[in-house]
């Protein structure tokens, strides 16, 4: 069974966050701060050094038509990504009531039942059903330990899903885009940790780039309310001063 390698994979989290950032400045008007913009930047200088050098990881029997399909999907699938989570924001902007949290709890079984109406059809035409049962009888830990993964997959999933919306609903699209993009780090160091997997100088000149970009957003961020504070607070003693 092909797989994408970790370096390609991970171009999923660092460029979603610049699409979740394209789609927030259009459709959600967010406003975009120094920092901001550096963060998204940084986050993408580090997908494209993955990228320049990600035939390094091929795998082995790894035709050039799957790894050129794998790698356009997941651009496709980051800019899918990226514009779900505006619309989730933007949904909450131009709800026309008070979005509550039990109301967003509420969306995400929507959502997850969709989502899985679509792949189920989709599995269907392209008779995945047949393969699971065929990877399950090969699957090297056994038909058990294959389906208990899928469950738990499945049941993860679903935690995220709900992470993800409760983030947006919280702050922003934007932020959920940022801390999906440590995803990229964070999966990396695993990869080496449990997996057959070369941290080489590529590698590492990414991981600083995505960590240097969430440093430089959370130092914005910080910057920004406590200039509020200072403007709220000045605000405040202006009556006593008349």
């Amino acid at each position: 069974m092909s797989y994408l390698p970790i370096s390609i994979s991970s171009l999923l989290g660092s460029t979603s966050l610049a699409f979740t950032a394209i789609f927030a400045y259009f459709m959600v008007k967010h406003k975009f701060t120094d920092y901001s913009v550096n963060a998204v930047v940084l986050m993408m200088l580090g997908s494209i050094i993955l990228g320049l050098h990600m035939n390094r990881d091929r795998p082995i029997g790894e035709s050039n038509r799957q790894y050129t399909l794998g790698f356009v999907m997941t651009l496709v699938g980051a800019a899918l990504h990226g514009f779900v989570n505006a619309g989730v924001e933007y949904s909450h902007v131009k709800a026309g009531v008070v979005v509550t949290f039990d109301l967003v709890m509420q969306m995400q079984p929507l959502i997850s039942m969709f989502s899985a109406l679509f792949c189920i059809v989709a599995m269907i035409i392209n008779k995945d059903f047949q393969a699971i049962t065929r990877e399950a009888e090969e699957f090297g830990l056994g038909q058990r330990k294959y389906y208990m993964i899928l469950a738990l997959t499945a049941i993860s999933l679903q935690t995220v899903i709900s992470g993800n919306l409760g983030m947006i609903f919280c702050s922003s699209a934007l932020l959920f885009g940022l801390v999906n993009a440590l995803l990229v780090p964070i999966q990396q160091i695993f990869a080496v940790m449990f997996l057959p997997e070369r941290f080489n100088s590529d590698k590492w000149m990414a991981l600083a780039m995505c960590l240097w970009g969430f440093a430089s957003y959370f130092y914005g961020e910080y910057k920004d309310s406590m200039t509020n504070k200072v403007t709220k607070n000045k605000h405040a003693t202006l009556p006593d001063q008349v």
